[in-house]
């Protein structure tokens, strides 16, 4: 098992010089969201740089919350509306890192999760926008999330709640303590001759304590480990710890930012990046997702080593594509991560980008033309909507018999009571018709019985008045052995069922990412027709 050291940032977005998470809320909310907002504080429309890597973005709030604050936009220029000094903190921003290997859907419940219980239920506005990037050197994926966090709590009025109060410190009898002046022995007073009394600001929540960034990182990397072997990947153990609290001499990378990363991606060096790169040089013990790396290996030499039959005289334009983006996109395919519908559930999104897989899978499948691809996925298409509608079906009607299973549980231990209660009075019934008598005075044993266990049977009466309520067939039997061996014979349907949707999944995930780079060459080469045109243009005009 390898380690996986956790990379996180949290910081304050203010007005301030020393904040560092940006200056705006409303900028910030649009960068994560890769939304075009408008600030009414400063009058200024922020447009998103980027847009392709947004995997999904969400607001959560806690009581009391206007609901109209689930528009992000609505909500920051809110909390920008409030704030009134021109140093003020406007939000925490929080960024952390997911697994590279976790599902879209996945990757979205856990973060709304986690969100809800470390954040929303204290009482924050909080809202996440979870990115797919690519490092465009590498190849290398990097799935993470970043949160905007609120700083105010919120009143029962749907009111911003202050950030602190003043509390006069008071004497071992509870009365105020007045503020002395020291050159006249005198309690202060203040322009409008009021006296001034000793008095401390406190905080009206803990939400800025300086020890929540390290309890936030750890609860999520617990989190992080917790789903890994909850689903089965236990490849990596995540670290929370940093090097220095692990007894490693190794140096954290520092935050390009927004701008020395834009220069970095278009080739310009930057001051931060070259710190970045000596870093890394001297860090060369700590390969990033060597594990992960190494896993891709063996799968490519696994599928290299499938006989494939190659039409060397047929031209495959599906292969031309695949080569042709290939050289142009430092060697991968590119991924339709807004647009596209099923490579969210797809863990291994790297293999979906690469470029021998996706030959060889062109040619196991036989295809040559997009044509013949696309009469494919019509069909898959199709049966996969198929499926998935009768694996809801399935599920529904299994949801049905586990709760009847579940409400025969609480029903069973009182329905043998009173099938015990039933038992003596019919043998009574039975005696009595023999000629047997009990006398005015003493009572029989079931009524004895019954009097003892009056609560059990009435319990009986309400459980088998639920239970017989939740059956749906019109016969209202109660059949827990035929429940249970249908739901037994449903739950091995459905395993086939959901193995034969997952391979569909797969199977049109890459026709999607197919598709997708069929378009981004076409556009590749349009800009490289108009390139050309321009320069053929300027040099016309030397001539």
């Amino acid at each position: 098992m390898a380690v996986k050291n956790f990379s996180s940032r949290v910081q304050i977005c203010g007005r301030g010089a020393k904040c560092h998470g940006g200056h705006s809320a409303v900028e910030q909310s649009s960068y994560i969201s890769r939304t075009t907002m408008y600030c009414e504080y400063d009058g200024q429309t922020y447009y998103p740089k980027y847009s392709e890597d947004l995997v999904g973005t969400g607001v959560l709030l806690p009581e009391n919350s206007p609901e109209e604050y689930r528009d992000p936009s609505v909500l920051w220029n809110a909390v920008e509306k409030n704030e009134k000094s021109s140093d003020a903190q406007l939000a925490r921003t929080v960024r952390f890192e997911l697994p590279n290997e976790w599902t879209y859907e996945l990757a979205k419940d856990v973060v709304k999760s986690f969100c809800q219980r470390e954040f929303v239920d204290k009482g924050m506005c909080c809202q996440y926008a979870i990115h797919d990037s690519e490092n465009k050197d590498t190849g290398q994926r990097n799935l993470h999330v970043h949160i905007l966090l609120t700083m105010r709590g919120i009143d029962e009025n749907g009111r911003w709640l202050p950030k602190q109060k003043k509390v006069y410190l008071t004497d071992e009898n509870g009365e105020r303590i007045p503020l002395i002046d020291k050159k006249t022995g005198q309690q202060k007073v203040d322009k409008q001759n009021r006296k001034q009394w000793k008095c401390q600001t406190i905080q009206t929540n803990d939400w800025s304590r300086r020890e929540n960034a390290k309890i936030w990182r750890k609860d999520f990397v617990d989190t992080i480990n917790a789903v890994n072997e909850r689903i089965g990947k236990t490849e990596n153990f995540w670290e929370h710890r940093s090097f220095k609290e692990q007894g490693l001499d190794i140096e954290p990378q520092v935050h390009l930012g927004e701008k020395a990363a834009a220069l970095e991606r278009a080739g310009v060096r930057t001051i931060k990046g070259n710190i970045n790169r000596e870093i890394i040089a001297n860090n060369a013990i700590i390969l990033k997702a060597r594990e992960a790396y190494e896993q891709a290996k063996e799968e490519l030499k696994a599928v290299r080593a499938i006989p494939v039959k190659v039409a060397v005289a047929i031209r495959n334009e599906i292969i031309d594509v695949i080569r042709a983006v290939a050289q142009r996109n430092h060697g991968r395919l590119s991924l339709p991560i807004m647009k596209g519908k099923y490579i969210g559930s797809i863990s291994d999104r790297s293999s979906l980008q690469d470029k021998d897989m996706m030959e060889a899978y062109v040619q196991r499948k036989g295809w040559t033309t997009f044509e013949e691809m696309q009469a494919e996925r019509k069909m898959m298409q199709a049966d996969h909507s198929s499926l998935v509608t009768d694996i809801t079906n399935r599920t529904a009607r299994m949801d049905y018999l586990e709760n009847l299973l579940a409400m025969y549980e609480k029903y069973e231990p009182y329905q043998k009571i009173n099938a015990e209660y039933w038992k003596l009075k019919k043998a009574e019934e039975t005696n009595k018709g023999k000629g047997g008598f009990l006398g005015f005075a003493k009572k029989s044993m079931a009524q004895e019985y019954k009097i003892q266990h009056q609560t059990e049977l009435n319990t009986y009466k309400m459980h088998r008045g639920a239970l017989k309520d939740m059956i749906e067939e019109p016969d209202k039997k109660i059949t827990p052995v035929s429940w249970k061996k249908e739901l037994a014979e449903l739950s091995e349907t459905q395993k086939t069922a959901k193995k034969s949707a997952t391979s569909m999944v797969v199977d049109l995930a890459r026709m999607e990412v197919l598709s997708h780079n069929r378009r981004d060459l076409e556009r590749m080469l349009e800009n490289e027709s108009h390139q050309k045109n321009i320069e053929r243009t300027r040099k016309q005009a030397l001539e």
